[in-house]
């Protein structure tokens, strides 16, 4: 199976990696993944693109992007949303694993923001 990202190409030449295109895609083998691993990428899955997830109140959903010169509306009718591909700071299979555990973790750190401020404010009644 074939899985296509951005890569961060200026952290890529911090780190010593020669990343001469900024999308990359990587060939992962679906039963050599752990169920955890397999999760967090079909979360994120559209085709092969894996995508950036971003925290909503009512849970997630998966970033878009659309020409600033339209509205929503008027982007997805004209079928111009695209998904915003998650952003690796190298082009292994290692490296997108790292980000998507980074975009997790900003997913749940919101999630937890809202679940406090939530609690606080019913206390606060």
């Amino acid at each position: 199976m074939k899985l296509r990202f951005k890569v961060n190409q200026g952290e890529a030449l911090r780190r010593g990696i020669d990343c001469p295109k900024s999308t990359v895609t990587v060939d992962v083998t679906p039963s050599e993944l752990t169920q955890e691993q397999r999760n967090l990428i079909a979360d994120r899955l559209d085709g092969i693109d894996v995508c950036e997830l971003t925290a909503t109140k009512e849970g997630h959903k998966k970033a878009v992007c659309w020409p600033s010169s339209l509205c929503y509306e008027a982007a997805a009718q004209l079928d111009k949303i695209r998904n915003s591909l998650i952003e690796a700071h190298g082009p292994t299979f290692e490296d997108l694993m790292e980000a998507i555990e980074r975009n997790q973790r900003d997913i749940d750190d919101y999630h937890k923001s809202v679940a406090a401020r939530e609690a606080a404010l019913a206390a606060a009644n």
